[in-house]
Order: structure tokens, then sequence, then C-alpha cells
């Protein structure tokens, strides 16, 4: 008789044992089961954060082979989505959806050690072997920049895997604001495949350039100096030019010795010295120009017409405002130099009948400034402002 007065038939009991032996064994791995599926989610969910996918070990990228599908990226002017061709498995694949406007593929949240030399990898090719771009930057204001300015690649149409080693910039403490942008080269229905992309620590930062190295560099246009500033006075009207450029601000920067330079990056420092009324919201607008006035670029920015107002900024080449035809870099430049605006962007002028937009010249002219362009080669690094008198 069992315990509970159940009476067990004699040739039920093996089969009565069998039955208990199978219930233990169910229960006993019911309670080591439980724990390791736990574990196994909670692992799980210590790989997922709120909008996307958490890096692993030492590489700062969540999901860069795409086999999470496109968490933890975002596109601008672009489609994204998953599948071949890749290196491995499945790939970013992104379609540009914009004329004008550069496609953008943007990992943000990327967590970064001061002074630290990082390798970036990935694999990547694209349809006619067009250019990628890749900056690593701070995804909010100021944006300053982390170790990697519009770094070019050059693409194939058959992939394979790049590779770039720099040191970051630009903070002091750890950081978790980094922005890495991955971007296409302009037009709309452009393709790209993009896979493996890390971002490590390495041991072996990269070699720095000499001192008296400058050969990256051409110093565009300079108007004064701290001690000398320059006077813009009423008869030029507002513009202040070199009419032709000479040397190396006037050369081919497509092709030749000074190739690469029409991918380059301007960069930028004026300072007001004094002004007869204070104006602000001015701005100082830069443009180039060839083939006489028919092919026209040119990118304006804000500098309050206040003395002692001093900035520096600075944009590709590339970027920016375009009439009707983009400029061949290959040939020579008519005149290249800055205009003065006013906050509504209209040239404080009485060229071309403008009659000064409004403005009063003597509230504006004369004006002392000192002003600097200098244009930085794609890929070179702008040895900074001292040589240049600042």
């Amino acid at each position: 008789m069992s315990c509970s007065g159940a009476v067990i038939i004699p040739h039920r009991q093996e089969e009565y044992r069998s039955k208990m032996k199978s219930d233990v064994l169910r229960l006993q791995w019911r309670r080591l089961a439980l724990p390791a599926i736990v574990l196994a989610a909670l692992a799980l969910s210590l790989l997922i954060v709120q909008g996307g996918l958490k890096a692993v070990g030492d590489n700062a990228i969540a999901n860069g082979d795409f086999e999470g599908g496109t968490t933890g990226w975002t596109c601008k002017s672009c489609t994204l989505t998953t599948g071949a061709p890749a290196q491995e498995g499945v790939a970013g694949q992104l379609t540009s959806t914009s004329r004008s406007a550069r496609a953008q593929l943007i990992q943000s949240g990327i967590t970064l050690q001061p002074n630290t030399t990082y390798e970036l990898t990935f694999w990547a090719r694209s349809e006619g072997g067009k250019d990628l771009r890749v900056t690593l930057m701070q995804q909010v204001a100021p944006r300053a920049n982390y170790g990697m300015n519009k770094v070019n690649f050059d693409l194939t149409a058959d992939g394979q895997v790049y590779t770039h080693t720099f040191t970051t910039v630009g903070f002091d403490a750890p950081v978790s604001d980094a922005r890495l942008v991955l971007q296409a080269d302009k037009g709309r229905g452009l393709q790209y495949s993009i896979d493996n992309v890390t971002l490590t620590p390495t041991d072996e930062p990269p070699p720095p350039p000499p001192d008296d190295d400058r050969s990256d560099e051409i110093l565009v246009f300079n108007r004064g100096s701290l001690a000398t500033p320059f006077e813009i006075t009423k008869s030029l009207s507002g513009f202040v030019e070199d009419k032709p450029p000479t040397g190396p601000a006037n050369a081919n920067w497509v092709t030749g010795q000074y190739a690469g330079f029409a991918g380059g990056t301007l960069y930028y420092r004026a300072r007001i010295i004094s002004i007869p009324v204070n104006q602000p919201g001015m701005k100082l607008g830069f443009c180039f120009w060839e083939q006489g006035f028919d092919h026209e670029e040119c990118r304006g920015q804000v500098i309050d017409g206040i003395p002692g107002t001093e900035l520096t900024w600075e944009h590709s080449l590339d970027d920016m405002w375009v009439k009707a035809d983009p400029i061949n870099w290959a040939n020579p430049r008519t005149k290249h130099g800055f205009i003065v605006r006013n906050q509504h962007n209209k040239p404080v002028s009485a060229k071309k009948g403008w009659n000064w937009n409004g403005e009063d010249p003597d509230h504006w002219y004369p004006m002392k400034v000192h002003y600097t362009v200098v244009l930085v080669k794609e890929g070179g690094v702008f040895s900074g402002w001292d040589y240049y008198g600042w």
C-alpha cells in the first residue's frame, strides 16, 4: 500500500516507479533550466539599450556587422536596409535619396576615451566606386572634432576592408556623446554596402606630421594682421577680393602638384578690430568665381560686427552655395574674396544698384579686420594658426 492509501497492483509497481522517477527528473530539469533561461535573458537584455544595441567589448560601435538589422543606425537623405552584398552574413545597404544633400549613415552615443589612439575598420563597396567620407564628432553643440574630420576613402565596386588610425582630440575626460558619420558622394540613387564597422583602441599611435611640413595646406586668402589690421573703406563697397588669385591659391586643385585640394577643407579665422557702429548679426561671405561671373560658389558666416569679436570656422570646399554650375577646380579662378553683408544677408554695397541695401555706409566703413583662409587637402591635417600670424 502506498502512503496515500492507494493499492498498487503488483504488476503495476514497476510502471509506477518509472513514472515517479520521470516526474522527479522533470522537476530537477526545471530547477536547473529556469535559472539558465533567466541568465540568458538577462545577458541578452544587457546587449540592448534604448534605441539600439550596445557596443560589445573593446569595439565602440554597436551592431557594426548589421546582423541586428538596422538597429543603432540612422540614415539621413537615404534609405537603409540589410542584405547582400556583404563581407559576411548581411551588410547595411544604403541608397541616397537627394540630388543635392549627401547621404549620411550615422551612429550616435558612442563612448570614447580621451587622448587615445583608435583604429577604425570597415568593409565597404559602392556602385561605380563612389567615395565615402568619415567624420567622428561631438553629437551636440559645439560639435567638436573628436579625431576624424571628413577623412576620404576611395571605395571600389568589388568591396574591401579599410583602416584608419587616429588619436582622439577635443575632450579631456571620457565621453559618451560621440557621433560617427559615414557620408556618401552627392547624388540621388547612389548605392553603398557597408559591413563590420569597428572602432577599437590600439597602442600604436599614428606618426605626427613634421612641424615644418605644410605641404597639405594652401594659404588661400589673407587681409591684415594682429599688429596691422586691414581697413575696409567705403570705396571698396563691401567687396574684399584677390583679382585674380596667384600661386597655389589659384592652381589646379584636381590633378598634378596640388591634387587632392579640391576635396579639402577651408579653415577660416576672422577678428573685428574696429567699426563705426556695432553691427550684430553681420555676415562675412567668402566666394570663388570662375569664367568671369558664370560660375560662383559662396559660403556665409555670421560674425558680429563688434570690436573684439574673433571667430574660427571650417567647412569642406564642396559644401558651398552654388550658382548654376559648380566651379571646375582644375581651372584658374577669376577672383575670390569676402563680401560684407548685413543681418539680412544683403551686401552692404553700392555695386549692382544695391544702394547699400538700406544701410548707412558710414555706420559700417571704415571697418578694420584681420581675416585669413587656409585650404587643407583631403586627408590632410591643419597645422594651426600660429604660422599664419594669429
